[in-house]
């Protein structure tokens, strides 16, 4: 451990060391949501956040939460959950096989492919029901929240290693509205607009809509079909209706629909020596084709009260997803052999529609009171029903697509049918013990009902569970100084069973994942307003870590249960108006896993938890410089760096490098206008986004890397 501290400290130096190399660029930031103590130009940035489910500035919760303000969204070009992770401590987003899938890790805790993610996932208060509505793009956000630490007292099952509540613009009475375009490499385009307003004369309704369509030819190349395997082709509307129908009571309706075709899996062979050789290039025979439809829609009525305000939210989700793709990842038809299936050159078609239906009510005690308090219930209905072909393709380098295969040759069918009946019942209280002493205790209870089985073979692999857990979360906080906040808090984490697809030899049911987290933190503000300092140390004991292992045998996800992982780990973050022009940030995380147990392969006793980086390091400037009374100079630069890690867990020998990742930013902006020129990934970096193991007989691997370099031009005007 002392070593990986030495390598942390000496990252760290290294990054700060590189990006003063870089010439210093940022975007203009508007005026700040909320400053502490006397208003002057250079206070750094205070967010008013609501984390705790009440507004509050984020210097005087007591957790580890990072926040993003609209106009830091627009600066820092943040339009996804991958751009959110690389800004912030200990969490990060790797690109999945397909479009709906994300490999999200936050404190040493991962997405297994089979199961939950370690967050929720909260959108204007409603909690995705599944992966499939994370990884979506954020359009019309004002604020997201990243909550770290075990979040299930507060937002229930999945919320194991944290939570994420992003807040979308609301509708307004003042008629306003933007639209924006950027032209890109890779033939990319991406086109958005938003227009807001009131619908009556007595302003009582309102109304926000919007959209955006975006295509790219890609820049990955299959080298065999001369074609770009990453093509990409996405259009999306959204719209809310707010209405005030009594003094006292609002309701808000929203809904969005996303439809996208999207090219994937772009997997390249590899050998244990050439994991990083990313001189092999993808070449596949079949061209792969994702198709996804995802359709929400929600209500949020909200009644106040003398006691504290009452909401009621009720939201229904649907994804339906089709996608083929090249099986073996080859167009080599010298690879057959009957006793590997991955020797044998196929197709494979897959189909997931997910449907859920959801229903939460809450009420939340008045703020300006020494004792605050705040009541739930939960109630969700899911389905998820998953489909995968197999199919032969004898057909060698000869390019194909899903039209150019029939019914006759499949020759393997695996389908299961999952559905989830989930209900939770919460309590939160917050009470001053003093002026300067809080005690905050929370508690939720959640069960859930899980059912599986194959429609195919229903009596013969039907399998049924229910999956229960209290998830306590005690914090003490003392304001040591009104510029000085000191916590310690200990929470318990729970991620719901579940059961992996029917297959000879694989483990139908999957533990439950319950943890234990105990944290301690600082959260200071300095010179003046002018610098913000927080920072946390943690330690996490799982039971039963969920991981997922790829089987080369029946080519079957199957999710284990490690018994017991311990992780530790530091973060810190650091904001500086540096000038009255220029504002600097600076955060870093650092994770030492340990796994402790595990009875079906003890051999990995000592390794660290897979796709979990050591350190992840952030250092971005932000400048400004009036030209004239319109116009002003913006510009932006940041570095990312991230640890290595282990992937596989057939394999944990093959770990990556440390990765650098430099973006950058230059434009002009007035009142109205917007023109700037950006680059992302500016040196090219090309790193490991997933990575299996294909054979263990030859140790033959599939690697997807990640995007190249991206350069372009986008303008946008606000009216």
């Amino acid at each position: 451990m002392h070593n990986k501290i030495k390598l942390f400290a000496k990252s760290t130096l290294a990054l700060c060391v590189s990006l003063s190399l870089i010439p210093v660029v940022h975007a203009q930031e508007d005026e700040p949501s909320t400053k502490t103590g006397q208003a002057n130009s250079k206070d750094i940035e205070i967010i008013s956040i609501s984390a705790r489910g009440r507004t509050e500035s984020i210097q005087s919760v007591p957790d580890s939460v990072t926040a993003f303000s609209s106009d830091m969204i627009e600066s820092a070009r943040i339009s996804n959950f991958q751009d959110v992770a690389a800004l912030t401590p200990n969490l990060t987003q790797l690109d999945n096989f397909r479009p709906g899938l994300a490999r999200i890790s936050i404190r040493g805790l991962i997405t297994p492919q089979v199961g939950d993610p370690p967050l929720a996932f909260v959108v204007d208060g409603v909690t995705a029901s599944d992966l499939e509505f994370i990884n979506q793009d954020l359009v019309d956000v004002e604020r997201i929240e990243v909550m770290r630490g075990a979040q299930g007292a507060l937002y229930g099952r999945g919320a194991v290693g944290g939570a994420v509540l992003i807040t979308t613009k609301q509708p307004i009475e003042e008629f306003e509205g933007s639209v924006k375009g950027s032209y890109s490499n890779g033939n990319a385009y991406h086109l958005s607009g938003v227009l807001s307003g009131s619908l009556n004369e007595e302003d009582t309704a309102y109304f926000r809509v919007g959209g955006y369509s975006k295509s790219s030819d890609g820049l990955i190349d299959n080298t065999l079909l001369n074609d770009e395997a990453d093509a990409l082709d996405e259009d999306s509307i959204f719209g809310q209706l707010q209405f005030d129908l009594f003094d006292d009571t609002s309701l808000n309706i929203k809904g969005r629909y996303t439809t996208s075709t999207a090219g994937f899996a772009y997997y390249q062979g590899v050998t244990e020596d050439s994991i990083e050789d990313f001189s092999i290039q993808t070449s596949q025979n079949i061209k792969n084709r994702d198709e996804r439809d995802v359709y929400e829609i929600s209500a949020k009525l909200s009644q106040d009260y003398d006691l504290g305000t009452f909401d009621f939210i009720t939201a229904y989700s649907k994804s339906e997803n089709e996608h083929f793709y090249d099986g073996d990842y080859s167009a080599d038809a010298t690879f057959i052999d009957t006793d590997d299936f991955f020797r044998a050159p196929f197709g494979t078609a897959g189909e997931l529609d997910v449907e859920s239906f959801t229903v939460e009510s809450r009420f939340t005690s008045q703020s300006e009171q020494p004792l605050r308090w705040a009541v739930s219930l939960f109630y969700q209905d899911r389905q998820r029903d998953s489909v995968v072909s197999f199919l032969d393709d004898f057909a060698g380098d000869t390019p194909r697509t899903r039209s150019d295969f029939s019914d006759d040759d499949i020759y393997l069918v695996i389908a299961d049918n999952n559905s989830s009946k989930a209900w939770a019942v919460s309590g939160q209280v917050n009470y001053d013990i003093t002026e300067k002493l809080e005690l905050t205790g929370a508690l939720r209870f959640d069960h859930d009902k899980r059912e599986s089985f194959d429609p195919n073979f229903a009596d013969d692999t039907f399998a049924k569970k229910t999956f229960s857990q209290s998830q306590p979360k005690v914090t003490l906080a003392y304001q040591a100084t009104p510029n000085v906040l000191l916590y310690s808090s200990y929470s318990k984490g729970f991620r719901s069973g579940g059961f992996n697809e029917p297959a000879e030899g694989i483990s139908r049911t999957f533990n439950k994942e319950v943890s234990d987290s105990i944290e301690a933190g600082f959260k200071t503000t300095l010179f003046d307003n002018s610098v913000t300092l927080n920072g946390a140390v943690f330690s996490i004991a799982q039971d039963d870590a969920q991981m997922t292992k790829f089987n080369v045998r029946t080519f079957t996800l199957e999710n284990l249960a490690i018994d017991e992982v311990d992780t530790k780990g530091a973060e810190l973050e650091v904001a500086v108006a540096a000038t009255d022009n220029l504002d600097i940030r600076f955060s870093a995380g650092y994770i030492d896993s340990d796994i402790k147990k595990f009875a079906r392969d003890p051999s990995l006793v000592g390794e660290t938890m897979f796709w979990v980086p050591e350190y992840n390091l952030t250092l971005s400037a932000t400048h400004h410089h009036e030209l004239n009374d319109t116009w002003t100079l913006t510009s932006r630069a940041s570095l990312q760096v991230d640890g290595p890690k282990s992937f596989d867990i057939s394999a944990p020998q093959i770990r990556s490098s440390q990765y650098r990742f430099i973006n950058a930013g230059i434009g002009i902006k007035s009142e109205e206008w917007t023109l700037q020129l950006f680059v992302k990934n500016l040196t090219d970096e090309r790193t490991i986004e997933d990575i299996f193991l294909l054979d263990d007989g030859v140790t033959e691997y599939a690697r997807q890397p990640n995007k190249p370099r991206t350069y372009g031009i986008e303008a946008s005007y606000r009216f």
